[in-house]
């Protein structure tokens, strides 16, 4: 029995306290998507530049970012010029970041829902949005390859 239960343990152990700490895609762990699904399951597809970025440490709260984007292109949908993202700063977080610093001017492609709430989100993030999948194919835009880039142009029309 002994056996059985510390492996079911340490494998529980490994999910974190926070349910954006993983890398989850509709139930499968570490997925890799497409252009397409996440266009699919997004309310927005966007190219933004990152304006301004903002550290929140508050105890008993995990950390978290809240960043000011500037919409420079709007795929799916019809956002606001201005967005308020939101990221928990954990394994599940995703960072508009250059190594440690912020990217501030940095042009990313992101899949884009409003945030959703949850214990671990702080009431300040009400009216933010998030990344569709954190291990998705969000990115900064100088990576978007050629492929997705023409996968984008069919999807938006």
């Amino acid at each position: 029995m002994r056996a059985i239960v510390l492996p079911l343990v340490l494998a529980l152990s490994t999910f974190g306290s926070s349910a954006h700490a993983l890398c989850s895609y509709k139930g499968e762990l570490y997925a890799r998507t497409t252009v397409r699904q996440e266009f699919q399951d997004s309310q927005w597809v966007v190219r933004a530049k990152v304006l301004t970025a903002t550290e929140h440490f508050i105890e008993g709260e995990e950390p978290w970012t809240e960043y000011q984007l500037e919409v420079r292109h709007a795929y799916k949908g019809s956002p606001p010029g201005r967005l308020r993202y939101f990221t928990l700063r954990n394994s599940g977080g995703f960072y508009l970041d250059r190594g440690r610093e912020h990217d501030l001017g940095g042009e990313y492609f992101l899949f884009l829902n409003p945030t959703i709430r949850s214990p671990e989100v702080p009431a300040a993030a009400s009216g933010t949005v998030s990344v569709n999948y954190s291990c998705g194919v969000s990115g900064p835009w100088n990576s978007v390859t050629t492929a997705s880039r023409a996968d984008l142009v069919r999807l938006s029309r």
